[in-house]
């Protein structure tokens, strides 16, 4: 394992990348890429996919370059592997091959060595941190849905059981019975607390029915 420099930044999002490549010529070649408009990147090189594994086990990377074709297995593979790896899920992962990139994974990003440029490592990179955002802005907008639809369907039970219990509290009063009026005032005050420490933790488990005395 070894660790260069990257020579002069403009961007500020990703800090390390690790170019994984069994060519010596190759890793030079990919880190002089990457490091030549990021002077504060920090990148690593691996030799084999075995390295690479061993280098993730105790770090991480924001950028992860990897050749196809290694020694040790298919570079594709692996970056399915790390997909699946939830300490990987803000990391940019990207095959560089020499192979025709249109048969590779669809769901990979890649580029082909021999059009390999500083300006196209990070427009892939540009690319894939706002489709990611996109992405993750959908998903948040669908979770607050989903927790508003379950919250109305946890609450139901009890808003109707405050209403029962208001009624309740008038039909005291208007029998001139005051002190079981305040006594059904005092359920629903606890009700509605009830549902305000729900609301605010956002605790979405059905409020169990209780008996109306």
């Amino acid at each position: 394992m070894q660790q260069t420099s990257g020579r002069d930044v403009k961007q500020q999002s990703l800090s390390t990348c690790l170019v994984i490549d069994d060519d010596t010529f190759n890793r030079h070649m990919i880190k002089r890429c990457v490091g030549r408009a990021r002077p504060n990147l920090r990148l690593y090189e691996c030799a084999t996919l075995t390295e690479a594994r061993r280098f993730l086990d105790h770090d991480s990377a924001d950028l992860i370059l990897i050749d196809n074709r290694m020694p040790d297995g298919l570079g594709t593979e692996f970056a399915q592997e790390l997909r699946s790896n939830s300490r990987m899920a803000d990391s940019v992962i990207c095959i560089v091959t020499g192979d025709d990139v249109r048969t590779l994974d669809s769901g990979i990003a890649a580029l082909s060595k021999d059009r390999l440029s500083t300006q196209s490592i990070w427009y892939m990179v540009s690319r894939f941190l706002k489709e990611r955002e996109i992405l993750r802005t959908t998903e948040k907008a669908q979770r607050v849905t989903d927790f508003g639809n379950q919250l109305g369907e946890s609450l139901s039970p009890g808003m109707g059981r405050m209403v029962r219990t208001l009624r309740m509290a008038r039909a005291r009063v208007a029998r001139r019975d005051p002190q079981m009026a305040i006594d059904e005032l005092d359920k629903l005050e606890e009700m509605l607390l009830a549902m305000s420490e729900v609301v605010s933790a956002g605790t979405v488990t059905p409020i169990a029915p209780e008996p109306l005395s």
